[in-house]
């Protein structure tokens, strides 16, 4: 009985542990507006930058699928017409994305840069 409660004890304090590791790890939500360049610029561009990855692969897909229909029910029809222009948003958005990402690279740059540049304290 004796090496069960000590069993169980440790699986009480490792799963405490464990929740309290939890609980330090996490953080609030990403703020992907902000321009502060004392705000994780490097992990907001990273988000834009997965963004844009997705939107290219969807954009793909779908130029794949217009082809498909363009061989099914011709050049001309609604199908293809509304695939490509899906997919044309999708290449835009992915456009944006990746302008989004390379103005937060550049604020997490021109940070950089004046912290090397600022004088050493007294």
């Amino acid at each position: 009985m004796r090496g069960r409660t000590r069993k169980w004890a440790v699986v009480l304090v490792l799963s405490l542990a464990f929740s309290a590791l939890g609980c330090i790890r996490a953080s609030g939500p990403l703020d992907l507006t902000s321009q502060n360049p004392y705000y994780d610029q490097e992990q907001i561009a990273s988000y834009y930058t997965r963004e844009a990855n997705n939107f290219k692969l969807k954009a793909q897909e779908l130029s794949q699928r217009a082809s498909v229909y363009e061989g099914l029910f011709g050049s001309d029809s609604e199908w293809v017409k509304g695939t490509r222009l899906l997919e044309q948003f999708y290449e835009y958005s992915a456009q944006e994305q990746e302008r989004l990402a390379a103005e937060h690279l550049d604020i997490a740059g021109r940070e950089r840069q004046s912290l090397m540049v600022r004088p050493a304290g007294p």
